[in-house]
């Protein structure tokens, strides 16, 4: 019988997916249900060495021998310390190794219990370190952790890595009859010499979609993006022809039928329902596509990572896919983002705010090039990054949409003796964080106030500091459109 412990079994049972046969095992207490497993699971060979300094080495020969990488399993405390040596030697001579170091409870680090010290990152900056969701809480988790390090210990150069396990009692609860069945992601790094292997998988899949995320539009102009074939769904964040895809906000997401695949490109995505969707109905596969072949498992279902530039994977893997019909629900757009985006110049270009302005916009066709800050989603920077790009940029109207909170919070991007001339501000001012109003709070919490951030500014005062046209209200549209100096549109909801 198997340990008990949903961690230790996934970790054992991803190893044997990933073709990892070769384990040394050092004696230890809180390591006994990783190092009982192993033996007993019928999956490895298991090699037993009670000087952890000399095990590491140990499996640095295996390695060599086999040409695949090895696995060294500890116990809590300075045992993980006795392998920094061979992790040197691993990482200057290209050996992948996995270094696993069982782990005590989190809440007993640096409680003077024994056996404790902070084990993740012990083997240096040179080594890569994941230390394990406590518990099995959280089974996808820890499954991501543990493919991303064993991809990561053969990915473009071979290193060594290292798997941090926190145990927690009992440590001695065997009860598991054997591994279970767990999910393998995939890196190929490439397209040329994987594309018979990825259109083999593309075809076993009957109903795909390929959704793209946000993108520069420097590069989702030179995208062909119709050749795959596919349907494809996408927000105006993509810059992609507003011709050549559907707009996510407009799928009924709840009446669509289970995917087969889908094909992410691109960056981050805004529409929340289609997440939480993807995340309770997930597709059979999930794929994404980006230059550094990262694991991006945004509906906890990733199968593979393609380390393709987008428009390679693209232009040399036509997929030929069949498109498919998604149910359509009716949306209402912002009256007022919708009549700025249907009037605006042919050289303009549009800066949208975080929160509820950039999910509001996604309801609005646009056809100028669309810039966000959703790296990170926060509320600041997005006027000072407006400012920035149109200063870069006198030759084009440039456009921001930005709710009052962003707005107000980033007011010093106005601080500037520099201010260009063709930055237009649409501000949409209803005097607080609208995305949180929906937020289940009781109707009469006064905390609803403290969490939405109410307020009763007006921007016109700051337009007057620091000498900016200022208009009020969506009768000035046009003129706000045509301004051929700094402006301040102030819409009031």
């Amino acid at each position: 019988m198997l340990s008990s412990d949903r961690n230790i079994l996934e970790l054992l049972a991803l190893l044997d997916a990933h073709g990892i046969r070769e384990l040394v095992l050092c004696p230890g207490s809180r390591n006994a249900g990783i190092v009982h497993s192993a033996l007993n699971c019928g999956k490895f060979n298991c090699h037993p060495l009670t000087d952890e300094r000399s095990a590491g080495f140990y499996a640095i020969g295996l390695t060599q021998a086999t040409g695949k990488p090895s696995a060294v399993i500890v116990t809590s405390g300075s045992a993980l310390a006795n392998l920094y040596p061979a992790a040197c030697e691993a990482y200057y001579q290209e050996i992948p190794l996995i270094f696993i170091s069982a782990d005590r409870p989190s809440e007993w680090i640096g409680q003077m219990d024994g056996q404790t010290m902070i084990q993740e990152g012990a083997l240096g900056t040179k080594v890569p370190s994941v230390t394990l969701p406590q518990g099995d809480k959280n089974p996808w988790h820890a499954n991501r952790l543990i493919n991303e390090a064993i991809l990561e210990c053969t990915h473009r150069t071979c290193k060594p890595v290292h798997i941090n396990i926190p145990v927690c009692e009992p440590i001695y609860d065997f009860n598991t009859k054997s591994l279970p069945d767990v999910r393998k992601i995939e890196r190929l790094e490439g397209i040329s010499y994987n594309r018979d292997l990825i259109l083999e998988r593309f075809r076993s899949c009957k109903r795909s979609i390929l959704l793209a995320g946000q993108l520069p539009a420097n590069i989702a102009n030179t995208l062909d993006i119709t050749k795959s074939g596919m349907t494809i769904v996408a927000e105006n964040l993509s810059n992609l022809k507003p011709t050549d895809y559907i707009n996510s906000y407009t799928v009924d997401w709840e009446r669509m039928a289970p995917l087969d695949l889908v094909i992410t490109i691109g960056g981050h995505l805004t529409d929340k329902r289609m997440k939480e969707w993807m995340r309770r109905n997930p597709p059979r596969q999930h794929w994404h596509i980006s230059a550094d072949g990262r694991i991006a498992d945004l509906f906890c279902c990733q199968t593979l990572a393609i380390e393709s530039d987008v428009k390679a994977f693209l232009s040399t893997m036509p997929l030929l896919g069949e498109p498919i019909k998604l149910p359509i629900k009716e949306t209402i757009p912002s009256r007022i983002i919708d009549k700025l985006f249907r009037n605006l110049p042919a050289n303009a270009v549009v800066h949208i705010a975080n929160s509820t302005a950039v999910r509001t916009a996604q309801l609005s066709t646009v056809s100028a090039t669309v810039c966000c800050n959703r790296g990170i989603n926060g509320i600041e920077g997005s006027m000072s990054t407006a400012v920035g790009y149109a200063t870069a940029n006198s030759g084009k109207s440039v456009f921001l949409v930005i709710g009052d909170l962003a707005f107000f919070y980033d007011q010093n991007a106005l601080w500037n003796t520099n201010l260009p001339a063709n930055l237009h501000i649409m501000l949409i001012n209803n005097g607080g964080g609208a995305i949180f109003e929906s937020l289940p709070l009781p109707d009469d919490s006064c905390s609803r106030r403290f969490i939405q951030g109410k307020h009763q500014t007006s921007a016109k005062a700051v337009a007057e500091e620091y000498g900016i046209r200022y208009m009020n209200g969506e009768s000035n549209i046009c003129d706000f459109i045509t301004s051929t100096s700094t402006v301040i549109l102030e819409i009031n909801e």
